[in-house]
């Protein structure tokens, strides 16, 4: 069925109106003659305490009272021996009528008596039966507001009521396939984009006009899935050809490695053997002459040995992507504000805020290189993860035996399940497109683990914080 969707939605909306309409349309039917007889019975009431407060209590005041009033209740006030004192029609005025009409009754007048329904002979009124002292005197009052005819009105406007249910129910569906059409045409459109997607056809998109609404953005989002898959896959087969260029890199350096370790290998043979001949001579001869020939012969080849293996060292260095690096002694809360001040700029460009915490005098004998290295890659790191309009901290401080820099910035908190791995080669949680590689991290864990020494990272209550303990070589 072409139009499923269409019919289903109608179907749950105009259940869900019908059925809005059948339970409002019984609380209806009960309530509201109920609640109109609760309004006439405080009417009644607030009548009765009105007519207490006429003064004087007589004809004449109650008569001007009922006539201002406009009500249409019929009214009895008479004294104990049914002496009539006032009467809103003009038989009342007969003693034989209320005394006919009240005579057993007379326990119903009560000070505080309440208003009440009743249908007495056919005939439904609210009727309230009560007693006022006025002049020495106890007067009763009797007021009865007749409902006749309230039924029929309200017969009659349940049968209207009924009629506009339905014929609301009616409008609303036509009013709800009209507009729920449209938009299951374009839900049907971008259903069938996704299909030939997921068919791995990757040249359909969304035509037409873009709507502005949830739809709209529907489409669009289909569309630009569509092209990041492409643009993905174009991305993968790029990456698959410089890993198939790296994969024969590393055999053709892994290779190269080998024969290195084996020319080595060989070559150390030659001058191990001739150190271990010098050394015998040397213990066999005598002559203090040759000795010393002995002696310089077997250095020469050790110095040659101690060369050959610094160069092997250098290689793993260079593999790990460090040089082989002279520490200096040097003031390092100067080198530290100067770099601060030189990227302030850079800091301030980026809606943020530069504060510095910098113990003055500290000097220190290390690499002055990967000082700076540690900081310019924990201050771009602080600077592209940290909230905007926020403040990067830089602190450096004596810590037990060694001098912490420490770079923190207001952000995000770095979760558990990655905390291992930001340290590790080409790791980075930077959007695509950035300038983070990955490295910078995994570079200064590498620091650490030349120099001996420790780095880390705390989550604060605000943000991050990068350390660094740098420790004097000559200690």
């Amino acid at each position: 069925m072409k139009n499923k969707l269409t019919i289903k939605l109608i179907i749950v909306i105009v259940a869900a109106v019908a059925l809005l309409a059948g339970i409002m349309a019984p609380v209806y039917f009960v309530l509201q003659q109920r609640m109109y007889i609760e309004q006439e019975t405080r009417r009644v009431a607030e009548f009765a305490e009105n007519i207490k407060k006429v003064e004087p209590f007589g004809k004449e005041a109650l008569g001007k009272f009922f006539s201002d009033s406009g009500a249409s209740y019929r009214v009895y006030v008479f004294d104990k021996d049914f002496e009539p004192l006032y009467s809103s029609f003009e038989l009342g005025y007969h003693k034989n009528l209320i005394t006919n009409l009240f005579s057993d009754k007379t326990e119903r007048f009560q000070e505080d008596s309440e208003p009440y329904y009743a249908k007495v002979d056919d005939e439904p009124a609210v009727r309230m039966y009560t007693c006022h002292n006025a002049d020495g005197k106890t007067y009763y009052i009797q007021i009865k507001d007749s409902l006749s005819g309230v039924d029929l009105v309200f017969d009659f406007s349940n049968r209207i009521l009924g009629i506009v249910v339905i014929g609301y129910i009616l409008i609303c569906s036509v009013a709800l396939y009209l507009a729920i059409s449209p938009s299951v045409k374009s839900i049907k459109e971008v259903t069938a984009v996704a299909r030939e997607i997921s068919q791995n056809n990757l040249s359909v998109r969304c035509q037409g006009k873009v709507r502005r609404d949830e739809i709209g953005e529907l489409t669009q989002s289909v569309n630009k899935m569509a092209d990041t898959i492409q643009e993905n896959i174009n991305n993968l087969e790029n990456y698959n050809f410089v890993l198939r260029e790296d994969n024969r890199y590393m055999k053709e350096y892994e290779q190269s490695r080998r024969m290195l370790l084996r020319s080595i290998t060989h070559d150390l043979k030659t001058p191990l053997a001739v150190i271990s001949s010098q050394v015998e001579m040397i213990s066999a001869c005598k002559e203090q002459e040759k000795k010393d020939y002995y002696y310089q012969s077997a250095m020469e080849e050790i110095n040659k040995m101690n060369k050959m293996i610094s160069n092997v060292l250098q290689l793993t260095v260079d593999e790990r992507r460090l040089n082989d690096k002279e520490a200096q002694e040097f003031d390092i809360s100067a080198l530290i504000v100067s770099l601060c001040d030189s990227r302030r700029a850079y800091v301030h460009s980026r809606r943020l805020e530069l504060h510095t915490d910098i113990a003055p005098g500290l000097r220190l004998h290390a690499v002055k290189e990967y000082v700076e290295y540690v900081f310019k890659n924990y201050l771009s790191n602080a600077v592209q993860n940290a909230d905007k309009n926020t403040v990067i901290e830089v602190s450096l401080r004596e810590h037990k035996q060694a001098v912490r820099l420490s770079v923190e910035n207001h952000g995000r908190n770095i979760p558990d399940e990655i905390k291992e791995k930001i340290w590790t080669e080409a790791f980075t949680t930077s959007p695509e497109g950035t300038e983070n590689t990955g490295l910078g991290l995994y570079i200064i864990k590498e620091i650490a683990l030349l120099e001996h020494t420790k780095c880390g990272f705390d989550n604060t209550e605000t943000g991050v914080r990068f350390w660094f303990d740098f420790i004097d070589c000559n200690l």
